[in-house]
């Protein structure tokens, strides 16, 4: 399952005249073991980071940010609806999950709303738990506040920022499960994982959101749930 690459162009940040013509990668990729997302690398001084717990000198990864889609709630499995019927009214509808509408809200505004992940070094402030738990050096976790109540980012604010690929899923093997060799190496070389969210006031993991990983195995028992109450 994929979103268009017509619907994702509303999504991003425009292009400037000189790179418009390089094609770019799906903002959300589903699959069943993994969600890929494009994000958004933000240097130290990037005033989203404002409040933020400062990175950790020693941590190789940044922090970032996901894009969400116009449209999409914390709890979005699929894509947002496309088609509106007040587009022939010529007035925006207020349902939340309306792709039409909120893509024509934040094109006035010139705002994209978005998910801060915070690099697991810096996230557990240079020391690792003794239980035995174990983090990848490029791991990400998402940060639980924006990840219910994304902020608005203005688009200006990020146009010109590094792209990144960040994989989520339950684990990091599952993740990996089905990837070439050139594929895995890619995502320790160049990408990320995030198999957990974070609350930063208890520093406590939280489960992903829906819209950056659905396990199969809820899709499944929520499909055989719907089937059942149809019957």
């Amino acid at each position: 399952m994929e979103l268009q690459e017509g619907d994702m162009s509303k999504a991003l940040v425009a292009l400037n005249p000189g790179v418009a013509s390089i094609p770019t990668r799906k903002l959300k990729n589903v699959s069943r073991l993994r969600t890929e997302h494009q994000v958004y690398e933000l240097p130290d001084d990037h005033p989203l980071l404002e409040g933020m717990q400062k990175r950790e000198p020693d941590d190789p990864s940044p922090y970032l940010l996901a894009i969400w889609t116009p449209g999409e709630t914390a709890n979005s499995v699929h894509p947002p609806e496309q088609r509106c019927p007040f587009q022939d009214t010529g007035k925006l509808c207020n349902e939340k999950t309306c792709f039409s509408c909120n893509s024509i809200r934040e094109a006035n505004s010139q705002t994209v709303r978005g998910t801060l992940l915070i690099p697991c070094r810096t996230a557990m402030k240079g020391s690792f738990p003794l239980n035995g738990t174990y983090f990848q050096v490029n791991e990400m976790f998402a940060d639980h506040d924006t990840s219910v109540n994304p902020i608005d980012v203005p688009r200006s604010t990020i146009w010109n920022l590094r792209r990144r690929t960040v994989y989520f899923g339950t684990s990091v093997t599952s993740i990996f499960r089905g990837l070439t060799t050139e594929e895995i190496q890619f995502c320790f070389w160049k990408g990320f994982v995030c198999v957990r969210g974070f609350e930063r006031g208890t520093r406590a993991p939280r489960p992903l959101v829906a819209r950056l990983h659905f396990p199969a195995s809820k899709l499944a028992k929520t499909k055989g749930e719907n089937n059942d109450g149809k019957g």
